[in-house]
């Protein structure tokens, strides 16, 4: 699983889905469909970097020789300009995608010509298009587009702000009321569907990470103000920011350099509005089997929108699990996928959503915009993440989602949260996230053991609330709990741990961080290799933090903190 450190700003393995084994029944389809492109006779030119895309996403090797032969087309349309075969945008799209995954740095030549390209070939009003004919905007198109552009800014290709920017205004411009996207919105085809509207969220999501830099509202500029005199910064859903002494140097995420003057019309809340109505859309319309669109191409669009928004459920299902279920059942006897478009293109997108495949590439751009929030004050919802778990349990006002709000006295918030029955823990968390903002601080001393109680829940949020808070009663006896959860079994837990230390302790940055770990999560590391880079810096920062108890904990204390 792949989390970001909101302090220190390292991705490192973060959603359980990912980073845990997948169950065996869903590795096994997975594996069967490869073994299905590995022999088939019928991928053409034009689906080269598709099959590419999907057999690393699936674990294959780039020396496989389903790989090597896949970037072998690739590489031949790059001989001189990029020439695509057939599919034009689509196609210029996934092959830069699979050369990404393949190897970034052996075909950053190759990378930085599809780039191009494709920025060539964004139409003036921001939308991507057919090579011949123009419907005014192609809703399906740009998605690729924009995923095309957004592997190569992976890999190092300069992208204009403009090119977001523009694409952001097409889509918001050109959503419909309701919160869904048609395929030509302006042209002949404008109807909502299931297939369109995961693309322009999925869209959508991605300008956000890229456009990360953006005020509030029109009229507001981003704000240069001193971090140490913030008083609330938000992050990891609705727990608060450890803020920083000093400002982060963050990386622009993909701003060209003759780019810089470029001031967006795009805002972060007209992106977050147009999020939440497609999402909400999504909720109330919700489907594996039947949506209107290409099913399995709609699959992948939904695993695009599930792990850009961080949305485990929607209206209460587990898309990943119910969408799992209905691959395996569905898969041919050969191992292949058959959906409208053609057996290759279906078993891809089906590999793509059985291994997550967004999922892996998310927490490096995401990691962009945490850093970035410790300078301009990141929003609940920043790079996507933050909203309810649950899209079916949420209250829309002024076009934004929020979660139902708890009372907020402080006994009955810790006993909402204590309730193994509750559905409404992230509620509970906001309510006291705010309760303590608002003053109640010193009645945390009064509920330090039920506190010290629910950092041991089954619940993860739960455990997550309970360090949140204990790391805000101003008092060492909790450390020892604390520095317990640097070994949490979710990561989003062993860091709400480590902030709370941060707090605690007086240490905005606690113990720094290896200077060449950032390098080692690029989003070609496998699952193994962030595993294994992580976890060596979690084992140095768990030491230092023990040291550090040792030194300041009170004398009756000494001998009590666990080896």
């Amino acid at each position: 699983m792949l989390f970001v450190m909101t302090v220190a700003a390292v991705a490192v393995c973060g959603s359980p889905a990912w980073c845990a084994d997948r169950p065996p029944e869903v590795e096994a389809a997975i594996q069967r469909a490869v073994r299905y492109l590995a022999t088939s006779k019928l991928i053409t030119e034009a689906e080269a970097g598709l099959v590419t895309y999907a057999c690393m996403s699936a674990g294959e090797s780039a020396d496989s020789a389903i790989v090597r032969t896949q970037v072998d087309i690739i590489l031949k349309k790059c001989s001189g300009a990029y020439k695509p075969a057939l599919h034009h945008n689509y196609e210029a799209g996934v092959d830069v995608m699979g050369l990404v995954a393949a190897d970034r740095e052996k075909y950053k030549a190759q990378i930085q010509q599809i780039g191009e390209f494709l920025m060539r070939e964004q139409k003036p009003y921001g939308t991507w298009d057919y090579s011949v004919g123009d419907s005014k905007g192609d809703t399906s198109i740009s998605q690729y587009g924009i995923l095309g552009l957004w592997a190569a800014s992976r890999a190092g290709v300069q992208v204009p702000t403009k090119v977001w920017d523009d694409a952001a205004q097409w889509h918001i411009r050109t959503q419909l009321k309701e919160g869904a996207f048609g395929y030509h919105p302006l042209g002949g085809d404008p109807a909502p569907k299931h297939s369109m509207t995961v693309a322009g969220v999925g869209s959508l999501a991605v300008l956000k990470l890229m456009l990360s830099k953006l005020p509030e509202e029109p009229n507001a500029a981003p704000t240069n103000a001193d971090p140490k005199t913030k008083k609330s910064d938000k992050a990891f859903g609705v727990l608060e920011r450890v803020t920083p002494q000093e400002p982060v140097d963050a990386p622009a995420a993909a701003n060209a350099p003759q780019d810089t003057n470029y001031k967006p019309k795009t805002t972060r809340g007209e992106l977050d509005r147009s999020i939440g109505g497609g999402l909400g859309w999504l909720a109330r319309f919700y489907t594996i089997d039947k949506p209107t669109g290409w099913g399995l191409y709609y699959l992948y669009g939904l695993e695009r929108v599930g792990s850009l928004t961080n949305s485990d459920t929607i209206a209460k299902h587990d898309w990943y699990k119910e969408g799992c279920a209905f691959l395996i059942k569905s898969q041919q006897p050969d191992g292949s996928f058959n959906d409208l478009g053609g057996a290759t293109p279906s078993t891809c997108f089906a590999i793509l959503f059985m291994t997550r495949a967004t999922e892996k590439l998310v927490p490096v751009s995401q990691q962009v915009a945490r850093v970035r929030a410790a300078t301009y004050g990141g929003g609940l919802l920043e790079g996507g993440r933050g909203l309810p778990k649950d899209l079916g349990k949420v209250d829309k006002q002024g076009g934004q989602l929020s979660e139902k709000k708890l009372d907020t006295e402080l006994d009955k918030v810790l006993a909402e949260l204590g309730d193994p029955k509750s559905e409404r823990v992230e509620a509970a968390q906001k309510a006291l996230v705010d309760a303590i903002q608002v003053g109640q601080r010193q009645e945390l001393i009064g509920q330090k053991s039920l506190l010290l109680k629910l950092a041991k829940d089954s619940r993860v949020e739960v455990r997550r609330t309970a360090f949140w808070a204990l790391g805000r009663c101003n008092d060492l006896l909790v450390a020892p709990e604390l520095i317990k959860g640097l070994e949490d079994v979710d990561y989003d837990a062993a860091v709400e741990a480590r902030n709370a230390l941060c707090v605690l302790s007086r240490r905005p940055r606690g113990f720094g961080l290896p200077s060449d770990l950032d390098a080692k999560f690029t989003a070609d590391s496998t699952p193994a290799e962030k595993e294994a880079a992580f976890e060596k810096w979690r084992g140095d920062d768990l030491r230092k933090w023990r040291e550090w108890y040792q030194t300041v904990r009170p004398y009756s204390e000494r001998d009590k903190l666990p080896d």
